[in-house]
């Protein structure tokens, strides 16, 4: 039986959406008559799993009456692959893992499979551990291209060591014998920095069939455990706070639209950068903002249907994962979602239909 080798993101980086989509392809590829054998060269970070036997609000399980049987940690044996070390210690243990103790690891497990999967681009330096083993590599943005074509020179030696390993990854990334990408836009990026398109194939986005789902108290759910009242109007921010996010437009929209109504503003999947939240003091909006730096399935599904809208201003063009999931869920007021930027030019988004209260048009109009 032919032998598929997935290569995902190592749990230590805690990136969500690449655990994301390692469970859902693992878990698709086992469940479908492919007469494949499917199998993982690391451990998937558990974040994007739906949490089991959790405490609700009120005190009740979730998942049954019964108590779950206490599990001794002791007992039970040790992946390294999910061992993440705290505090200082998480910097060289990130770095050693995935240069050294990652490609060894995938280096062996290759010898066995047929193909070998590296799900994220950034991880392309997997591709020489491969050895003679077709390689196909999941490319989700060019970021590293842009942060090589424009250095800031600023980072000292730490953001030597960056390029160092970042023109290391583009190398191997070249060497892919095939590309999957999920915009027609990035195809079309991809091929220009190859040279041609012939091995890059578009897989669109997905969204888990659960976002679909309509819950009657979720959002009462959501904004009372945000502590966010009931008649607010809330802005949702979902993903990483790095600097192409273009958080501070959020943030400024949040004031703009504070002068309106009360609004508040709930970051899903990220920490504010210390200076976001400087900016966040200084504009007198601490207590109108809610942070969720780790967010389960669950509660991220309860933050879409808790939100009136769900602004996303990127610095790069291109249809994202979270704008996806929007669409799907249509959020609380059913309707609007705010687009790309580029070059500090900034326009709506595409889909979802008219904004028909005068609080999403007020926001549409403050993030344009």
């Amino acid at each position: 039986m032919p032998s598929v080798l997935l290569v995902p993101d190592l749990p230590l980086e805690r990136w969500a959406a690449m655990d994301k989509y390692a469970h859902r392809l693992h878990d698709w590829l086992e469940s479908s008559d492919f007469g494949l054998q499917v199998r993982l060269a690391a451990h998937i970070g558990a974040l994007t799993r739906d949490s089991v036997g959790r405490r609700s609000a009120t005190g009740e399980q979730r998942s049954s009456g019964r108590r779950k049987a206490f599990v001794r940690w002791w007992t039970q044996p040790v992946d390294p692959s999910r061992l993440i070390l705290p505090g200082p210690f998480h910097g060289p243990q990130q770095w050693a893992a995935r240069y050294y103790f990652y490609p060894w690891r995938v280096k062996r497990e290759a010898k066995r499979s047929d193909l070998v999967h590296v799900l994220d681009h950034s991880y392309a330096h997997m591709i020489e551990t491969a050895g003679r083993r077709p390689v196909v590599v999941t490319v989700h943005d060019l970021m590293p291209v842009v942060v090589l074509r424009s250095p800031t020179g600023g980072g000292g030696w730490r953001e030597g060591v960056r390029n160092r390993f970042l023109r290391q990854a583009l190398k191997a990334l070249r060497q892919a014998d095939a590309y999957i990408v999920g915009t027609e836009w990035l195809k079309q990026e991809l091929a220009t920095w190859l040279g041609n398109d012939k091995n890059i194939s578009v897989v669109p986005f997905g969204v888990d069939r659960a976002f679909y789902g309509e819950s009657t108290v979720a959002r009462e759910r959501g904004r009372r455990e945000w502590r966010i009242p009931e008649d607010a109007f809330v802005v949702l921010h979902v993903g990483s706070t790095v600097d192409r996010k273009n958080v501070p437009l959020v943030i400024q929209t949040l004031v703009r639209l504070r002068q309106q109504t009360d609004a508040y503003l709930l970051q899903v999947g990220g920490r504010f950068t210390a200076e976001q939240e400087q900016l966040i003091d200084r504009l007198g909006l601490r207590s109108a903002v809610r942070s969720v730096a780790s967010a389960d399935e669950t509660a991220l599904r309860r933050a879409y249907r808790a939100a009136d809208v769900l602004l996303f201003p990127f610095f790069i063009r291109g249809l994202r994962l979270p704008r996806a999931r929007g669409l799907c869920i249509r959020l609380a007021r059913r309707d609007i979602w705010c687009g790309w930027s580029k070059g500090g030019g900034r326009r709506r988004g595409g889909g979802g239909g008219r904004a028909r209260s005068g609080r999403l048009r007020a926001c549409v109009g403050t993030a344009r």
